[in-house]
């Protein structure tokens, strides 16, 4: 089921600009088992990227219904990436310690998934969590792994009978979560509903600064309803009488923002918040002319991608990709990227692992495989994680494998 929006979701505005058609694609993280392949039923929805004019909001106005994206949902946060874990434990001992948590402190997760940062709290000291994730298989591991976990989609009415039955929440915390929400109005209404007077919500988002400095236009998906920047956000936290009161930059899942957001004067305002919107603002994020330069930059790219491929086959190479994260079936996708140029994707997800990838229909295979028949190139899709990529298949390149990254400032071969 699909619905389309005519207003912004943060300011309400009826001026949406669309900038970026990414074409039809199916859900990101509908990976296909065999059965479903051979059915050959796959659904496909527009993929374009609007901005606001009045708040420069960037958003998806085609929205996919909740129970079509996350239905035996694929992503686990514990086999997400190689960094993931660790960047958890660290984000909880340093929200834990900046914000006096302990045994008598109450942390909610929106979009929990299957509770590894809840669970991190608890390692924290902090006995009293819950999480609340729309994917009920993925609540269901939570759960069964001892973090407790309401199995429906965030809201007003979720969040005041949280506060009726547990009481005020200390801590209202939220990783790549608050983009995949479509009604800001109510997540912002939850949220008041359930935060105590010296509470804060803290999130973590990818940062649509981080979109024009490397290009990563592959992060626009179904999930991905919103493109976060401080700008438009700061708008509608005060719009509704909360104020933002700090925001950091973070390297995890490529460039994001962790933003902090509380009542007034309950905490103390960092200059780091003006800066973010100075940053804004000397990129031009606040016309709608940048946002057409970054869509033609972006098709620039897929043509370089597409024509080495082109190249590399020509000359008998065999090509692989590396990573089967959503982002790059919206990449594969748009560039109509398929199989009979990468031989398969590696991944390490056991959910993700003998399925085929959405749209292009690319076998993943574990990444055994292209260590035991290494091919001569490997297209790096889980690129935000490169670094760490690279230091682990060493062996890969010594034995002469090259890797191509095509997100970031430049296309680059390694």
């Amino acid at each position: 089921m699909l619905t389309k929006n005519t207003a912004c979701r943060d300011c309400g505005s009826s001026k949406l600009t669309l900038f970026l058609d990414l074409s039809d694609q199916p859900p990101a993280n509908a990976f296909l088992t065999k059965e479903a392949l051979a059915d050959g039923h796959e659904t496909r929805y527009p993929l374009k990227a609007y901005v606001c004019e009045d708040c420069q909001l960037v958003q998806l106005i085609d929205v996919v219904d909740l129970d079509t994206l996350f239905q035996d949902y694929v992503y686990l946060t514990a086999g997400a990436g190689p960094t993931t874990p660790k960047h958890f434990t660290e984000y909880a001992e340093s929200i834990a310690k900046r914000f006096a948590l302990g045994k008598n402190s109450f942390v909610v997760e929106i979009g929990s998934n299957d509770g590894l940062l809840l669970s991190a709290f608890q390692k924290c000291d902090v006995k009293k969590v819950l999480g609340v994730d729309p994917a009920k298989n993925v609540a269901k591991i939570a759960n069964d792994r001892g973090t407790p976990t309401l199995a429906e989609p965030w809201g007003e009415a979720v969040a005041k009978r949280i506060a009726k039955e547990h009481g005020k929440a200390d801590l209202i915390i939220g990783n790549n979560v608050v983009a995949h929400i479509n009604d800001h109005q109510d997540l912002v209404r939850a949220v008041k509903a359930l935060l105590a007077p010296k509470g804060a919500f803290v999130f973590e988002a990818p940062y649509l600064v981080d979109m024009f400095e490397n290009l990563s236009f592959d992060t626009i998906y179904h999930e991905h309803l919103s493109c976060l920047a401080v700008r438009p956000l700061k708008r509608l936290f005060e719009s509704h009488g909360l104020q933002v009161f700090d925001v950091r930059g973070k390297s995890v899942q490529g460039n994001s923002m962790r933003m902090f957001v509380g009542w007034p004067d309950a905490h103390e305002v960092h200059l780091r918040v003006p800066g973010f919107v100075n940053k804004e603002e000397g990129m031009n994020l606040n016309i709608v002319p940048s946002y057409h330069n970054l869509a033609r930059r972006a098709e620039r790219r897929v043509k370089e991608t597409t024509d080495l491929l082109a190249k590399l086959k020509k000359e008998g190479k065999r090509i692989a990709g590396y990573g089967a994260p959503a982002k790059g079936n919206t990449l594969l996708n748009y560039a109509k990227i398929g199989p009979e140029t990468l031989e398969y994707l590696t991944e390490e997800l056991p959910t993700k692992i003998g399925k085929f990838s959405p749209g292009m229909h690319i076998p993943v295979v574990h990444v055994d495989v292209a260590r035991k028949d290494p091919p001569d190139y490997l297209l790096v899709l889980a690129w935000n994680y490169l670094e760490k990529i690279l230091e682990r298949e060493d062996a890969l390149r010594k034995r002469g494998t090259k890797f191509i990254v095509p997100i970031g400032e430049y296309l680059r071969v390694l």
